[in-house]
C-alpha cells in the first residue's frame, strides 16, 4: 500500500491519486503518522464502497462501547439491571 504525506497530497493531488492505481488505496499520513486511507472508487462501485465503509465505521462503534462498557463494569449488568435503568431514564426524561 502507498503511503501519501499531506504534503504531497497538497501540493500534488494529481499525482497522489496516480499512487492509486496500483493497487487502489493509498494511506494519508500527517508527520508520519497515518490519518486517512484514500480509496479508488468509480460510479459503478462508489454506493457500494461507501455502504462498507459505514459498515465498518458502525462495527468500529459497537466495538468501542463493548470496551468501554468492560471498562466500566457495566458489561455485568443483569436484564433486571438493564431495565431498571431504562426505567430510570424514561422516568426523568417524562418528568423533564
Amino acid at each position: 500500500m502507498q503511503f501519501v504525506s499531506v504534503r504531497e497530497l497538497s501540493k500534488s493531488p494529481k499525482a497522489a491519486l496516480a499512487k492509486l492505481t496500483a493497487d487502489g488505496k493509498a494511506v494519508i499520513t500527517n508527520n508520519g503518522q497515518p490519518q486517512a486511507i484514500l480509496v479508488k472508487v468509480d460510479s459503478s462501485s462508489f454506493e457500494s464502497t461507501l455502504a462498507l465503509i459505514q459498515q465498518l465505521e458502525f462495527t468500529q462503534t459497537i466495538a468501542a462501547m463493548q470496551q468501554e462498557s468492560l471498562r466500566n463494569g457495566n458489561s455485568n449488568m443483569t436484564l433486571d439491571e438493564i431495565n431498571a435503568e431504562i426505567q430510570a431514564v424514561r422516568l426523568e426524561t417524562a418528568s423533564a
